[in-house]
């Protein structure tokens, strides 16, 4: 058997120094139809990795094919975790994997499986799929659809809604309504109400523009209801940890044609409510609330029951 934990490794370097996502020849990837897997066909150096990673689950399953023609290995490997980085293209996801050669005749014993040990892969490999934050998915999380919405609730406002009690990831797009250019000026509305949770944790919302442009926040948990981005490392003036937010207000460095894909992404732990406002360019607004449509798709539904009011305009 060819050894594994060295191929392992030497994707993860191969990886570590190229993390951009990038155009390869015969190599792709694709979300399936139910957004509960991401197939991987990428070439690690002379050899063809072909993966399936299931997102609800964390693990990743496929083979390995070598350009001399010998037989494919097979790996297994369990995600264990991340860096914490909150970052879905150059953060690093942390797995524990086993390997084995083709079985030629039953049985087909589970100890021809070999521990491989761990590897580092940065959320790179995962991309470009439908959901680009989909390398920040866990097995933690969960989305119950009608818990996220247009909302006409707030006089003079229509929002979209969306409550982390029962969906604490989510990702949606639409197209911009209008181009965006080098030197305009990009305004962004973000609020929530006061985000808590049984124990201290991070929240991060981000939009996306294309492949490219990313606005994000880091909230730490609690923190005081408010809109994002008004007061920089001051989100969450009840909490101790500084926030890590972009200003709310900003000169555009970037291209971005007229029905380039906005997305917004939000996830995180305990009873809190967010709500898209606004994103304009120079004072036109470039997204319609009415027109987000999901593409996290395949999350599984919450345990708990919905309760009385939950999930529903105030």
């Amino acid at each position: 058997m060819k050894n594994l934990a060295f191929l392992l490794l030497a994707c993860a370097a191969s990886l570590a120094i190229a993390p951009e996502v990038t155009a390869q020849p015969s190599a792709g990837t694709r979300m399936t139809p139910d957004g509960k897997q991401i197939l991987i066909s990428k070439d690690v150096g002379t050899d063809r990795w072909a993966i399936s990673i299931n997102l609800n689950d964390g693990t990743a399953t496929g083979n390995v094919f070598f350009p001399d023609g010998s037989a494919p290995q097979f790996v297994w490997c369990e995600r264990l975790g991340d860096d914490g980085s909150l970052d879905p293209v150059n953060g690093d996801i942390r797995y524990s994997c086993r390997g084995s050669d083709q079985c030629l005749s039953s049985p087909c014993h589970s100890s021809a499986w070999v521990d491989l040990g761990e590897v580092d892969l940065p959320g790179s490999f995962l991309l470009p799929v439908a959901d680009p934050f989909a390398p920040l998915r866990t097995t933690e999380h969960f989305c119950d659809p009608i818990c996220h919405f247009p909302d006409n609730s707030v006089p003079g406002e229509f929002t979209y809604s969306i409550d982390t009690t029962r969906c604490n990831y989510l990702t949606i797009s639409q197209p911009s309504e209008a181009a965006i250019r080098p030197g305009d000026q990009i305004f962004i509305r973000l609020f929530h109400f006061a985000l808590s949770a049984g124990e201290s944790a991070t929240s991060y919302v981000a939009f996306q523009v294309g492949e490219g442009f990313t606005w994000d926040a880091r909230l730490p948990i609690p923190c005081d209801g408010g809109l994002v981005g008004f007061r920089p490392n001051e989100d969450c003036p009840n909490n101790s940890t500084p926030s890590q937010s972009d200003p709310a207000e900003f000169t555009a460095d970037f291209d971005a044609p007229a029905g380039t894909p906005i997305y917004f992404h939000v996830q995180n732990h305990g009873e809190n409510v967010y709500q898209i406002v606004e994103f304009s360019v120079n004072g036109r607004s470039v997204i319609d609330n009415n027109e987000w449509e999901v593409v996290s798709r395949g999350l599984p539904m919450p345990t708990s029951p919905v309760r009385p009011g939950e999930c529903e305009p105030d």
